[in-house]
């Protein structure tokens, strides 16, 4: 890295929160943060297998692969190579087509662990993003703490209130076939 590379290794650094938030790296964590709290939900309810639980779980897979797919474009720790981070993306894919293969042969116990275990990596690989104060989202946060905050709250929200949306029309649907 030169003296005039930024934290993320991009050439002569610029000034503002939003240097380096490219489409990429920016669709990739806004997917990475909705598919924590997605996950979080997921893991927290009660009832596994029903209408819910299938549709969470389906929006969750798709946020999981994408951002797991899209890491192999985002080569910031090693500019212009892979790195650690890109052996967990492809753990995460196997592990979640392990785990659809398995509930649809019925083995619940298989399509848990690996579901657990996929979130588990995934707040693995959380920790790394925001513990290593030169990574895009710390030094985001040092520079707008309130705005990265906010925005970090409305992405929380959207996922809870997707939730909440799929709850209710699940019910409906339950209500109104008990009416049938």
């Amino acid at each position: 890295m030169g003296p005039r590379d930024d934290a993320c290794g991009r050439g002569e650094a610029q000034a503002g929160p939003v240097h380096g938030w490219d489409p990429l790296i920016g669709s990739h964590a806004v997917a990475a943060t909705l598919a924590v709290v997605l996950g979080a939900l997921q893991l927290a309810r009660r009832r596994f297998g029903d209408r819910l639980h299938r549709w969470n779980g389906r929006a969750w897979v798709g946020l999981t692969l994408y951002v797991a797919v899209t890491s192999f474009w985002i080569r910031d720790l090693r500019p212009g190579s892979f790195s650690w981070i890109h052996i967990l993306s492809v753990i995460t894919i196997v592990s979640i087509v392990a785990a659809l293969i398995a509930i649809r042969r019925g083995d619940r116990v298989t399509h848990a662990v690996s579901m657990t275990s996929t979130y588990a990596g995934m707040i693995g690989a959380l920790i790394g993003v925001v513990a290593v104060p030169t990574r895009l989202v710390p030094r985001s946060f040092q520079a707008d703490w309130t705005g990265m905050t906010l925005l970090t709250a409305v992405l929380a929200g959207a996922a809870l209130g997707g939730v909440g949306l799929l709850s209710f029309a699940a019910r409906r649907l339950r209500r109104a076939r008990v009416r049938r």
